[in-house]
């Protein structure tokens, strides 16, 4: 039997998920991510997080490595101490808007050929505000530029096609103006999203999956591991992570993940005798992978 803290804080963290997906605006979303962050997410949200709370002096690390950890979770605890709010460590709805408070822009210049994290975050702002129809890939191609050349139209900025201060500024305000869609780019988006809703119908995981699974246990040093992996958590570095390793054709890599007995975890590795419901669960020493052992464990899937 689970004890009654356990039970009350993942009452308290589904009680965050679902607040996210109601009441968080869009942008924030956007550069949070419209689900809540905590300690063992891993993506490009949560490097948004560490570098807003690094521009403060929250965040002790070098640089954001994207992988929400010890040192992350201490950074959002004091932040959400100095700023009223529940001290809990997890980044959800309330917190995500304090934290798009101190958004700032980086001095980086982002124009056509340009790619990366930051790239992907304003495609993903330029998305929620409907001026770009092209997937969330990170390239400053074509079609960014055409998007952020629409985005200084209707803000009435210097129509350059390149996001420099202003456009940053604007573009993460608190009331950007939204595109105004014309009616064939609303026919193409009611059919992109009637796909889209195919396609999750088909797919073998859905954002309220639950399974039971066979699980088992590694350790980063175990023979032939590197230590890091497959999505690139270093895991010697982070003995605390809770990483799973999946069959991404049962599992999708980076799929957030409830495992009784184990926690919240992410689906962030694979391995040669993982296939199909097996799972490894990552453990901090050899002793705790053997005392796990193998065990039938119900899975609850949060999503991607």
């Amino acid at each position: 039997m689970k004890p009654k803290s356990a039970v009350v804080k993942k009452i308290a963290v589904t009680t965050t998920l679902a607040g996210t997906f109601l009441s968080l605006p869009s942008l924030v979303s956007a550069h949070f991510g419209k689900e809540l962050l905590y300690k063992g997410t891993h993506d490009y949200h949560v490097k948004n997080l560490q570098k807003v709370l690094k521009s403060e002096g929250y965040y002790k690390l070098s640089k954001p490595t994207g992988y929400f950890g010890t040192a992350t979770e201490k950074a959002v605890k004091n932040f959400q101490s100095s700023h009223g709010l529940v001290v809990d460590g997890l980044v959800g709805p309330k917190t995500k808007a304090e934290l798009y408070k101190y958004v700032h822009y980086e001095g980086k210049l982002l124009k056509k050929g340009a790619h990366g994290e930051e790239v992907k975050d304003a495609q993903e702002h330029l998305k929620e505000l409907g001026y770009y129809k092209g997937h969330l890939d990170g390239k400053y191609g074509s079609l960014t530029r055409l998007a952020v050349l629409r985005f200084q139209k209707v803000n009435h900025l210097k129509m350059d096609g390149i996001i420099g201060p202003e456009t940053f500024k604007d573009l993460h305000s608190a009331s950007p103006k939204k595109a105004i869609k014309r009616e064939s780019e609303s026919a193409v988006a009611h059919k992109t999203e009637h796909r889209a809703v195919q396609k999750t119908s088909r797919s073998l995981v859905s954002s309220t999956t639950v399974m039971y699974v066979s699980a088992t246990a590694y350790t980063a040093y175990c023979p032939g591991c590197s230590g890091t992996t497959a999505t690139g958590i270093d895991l010697r570095a982070n003995p605390d992570a809770k990483v799973v390793a999946v069959d991404p054709n049962i599992i999708p890599l980076g799929t957030k993940l409830y495992i009784e007995g184990y926690g919240y975890a992410v689906a962030g590795d694979t391995g040669g005798a993982i296939r199909g419901r097996h799972i490894d669960l990552f453990m901090p020493s050899r002793d705790d992978a053997l005392k796990w052992g193998r065990r039938t464990v119900k899975i609850t899937i949060l999503g991607s």
